[in-house]
């Protein structure tokens, strides 16, 4: 571990709720103390309402965890109105992170601040245009989307042997699917009485068979929807398997496999998939490097420090493509492989070596 010239501050904003990353985060602060650096952390409610903690140092690194205390009060609460993923949704999460952002330059107004995350990044990605439109322009392989706007366009594709899948333009952790073949229409939206309705929950968003069913179909691609080609995705032992790929700095850190049933769907881990590393030993080492080479230039494409990319190999063992980028990626299992220690690490040996470019507001 390189050795830090000065004192540095890594102030870490999140919700103690958030079990997946910012809890597991926190838990590693005599770590992060022992590497060199001082530690703060706050939550959101409390930062928006007085500013950051009291911090000495001169510098500052900011990570940025998701607010999911905010996002289930204001934005996808009980009452909310309109169907999971809507462009309302989007709005709110952009006007959260200005506010975030505000904040933070007042509070920090006579600091040196590296975000690992920009609070603009973090509202701008919940498009998933905004990145598609970037990876259109560097190259990056990802599903083909379409631009269709009725029933009968969409069931011309179906005709024609295609497999497709509607997405919330701002959803995630596939919540809101539709998976359509010519003889299989599949949805975790609730269709009753003529109207979608979506789940007020993280989980719980079971497949239903719809089948046939038009009025559905009329309904849904007049929402903020894309439509994708479904990939022929990779199976192993009768296992549907993609990979999670996190990068910190543009450098790949750890590859978490997931694996579901053959008939599933998705390969989220809210939808029922299972992190697999083993499976890492039987793909093929030149679609890996494959892999890992285009995590790391999506990283550096879409300007994250931190990201977690979702990368599914195709059947014939030669195409990948990026699903989806997350810039809140639930961190593995500390047992597994300890992320936040990784992401230190490389912090003190990038701080020693004076790369890390700080902005003063």
């Amino acid at each position: 571990m390189g050795k830090i010239k000065e004192r540095i501050t890594i102030l870490a904003i999140g919700d103690r709720v958030d079990h997946d990353s910012y809890k597991k985060f926190h838990k590693e602060k005599a770590f992060i103390l022992k590497s060199g650096f001082d530690y703060a952390s706050i939550d959101y409610e409390r930062f928006l309402i007085r500013g950051a903690p009291l911090i000495k140092t001169k510098k500052v690194i900011v990570f940025l965890f998701f607010p999911f205390i905010y996002w289930n009060k204001y934005i996808e609460h009980k009452n909310y109105k309109g169907i999971y993923g809507n462009h309302s949704f989007y709005k709110k999460f952009v006007l959260f992170w200005n506010k975030v952002e505000k904040a933070l330059k007042d509070s920090l107004l006579d600091k040196e601040v590296f975000f690992v995350n920009s609070p603009h990044f973090c509202g701008l990605y919940r498009d998933k245009i905004e990145v598609t439109r970037k990876f259109s322009h560097e190259r990056i392989p990802d599903p083909r989307l379409y631009n269709i706007h009725s029933v009968k366009k969409l069931k011309n594709l179906l005709d024609k042997g295609h497999s497709l899948f509607l997405k919330p333009r701002y959803g995630s952790m596939g919540k809101g699917i539709t998976y359509l073949t010519w003889s299989n229409w599949q949805t975790n939206f609730i269709f009753k009485n003529g109207k979608i309705i979506s789940k007020k929950s993280d989980h719980g968003w079971k497949f239903r068979d719809i089948t046939g069913n038009n009025a559905f179909l009329h309904k849904l691609i007049k929402k903020d929807i894309l439509i994708e080609k479904a990939v022929d995705s990779l199976l192993l032992k009768k296992m549907k398997v993609d990979m999670r790929i996190y990068t910190f700095f543009n450098k790949v850190t750890y590859i978490y496999p997931r694996r579901n049933r053959a008939d599933s769907i998705t390969t989220n881990i809210s939808q029922g998939a299972k992190g697999d590393p083993s499976i890492l030993q039987r793909l093929p080492k030149d679609l890996v490097k494959k892999a890992k080479k285009l995590a790391s230039k999506v990283s550096a494409v879409l300007g994250l420090n931190l990201a977690g990319m979702d990368i599914m190999m195709d059947s014939n063992l030669k195409d990948i493509y990026v699903i989806d980028v997350n810039l809140f990626p639930g961190f593995p299992k500390r047992k597994t492989f300890n992320l936040t220690q990784r992401m230190v690490r490389d912090l003190a040996k990038l701080t020693a070596k004076g790369v890390i470019g700080y902005e003063s507001f």
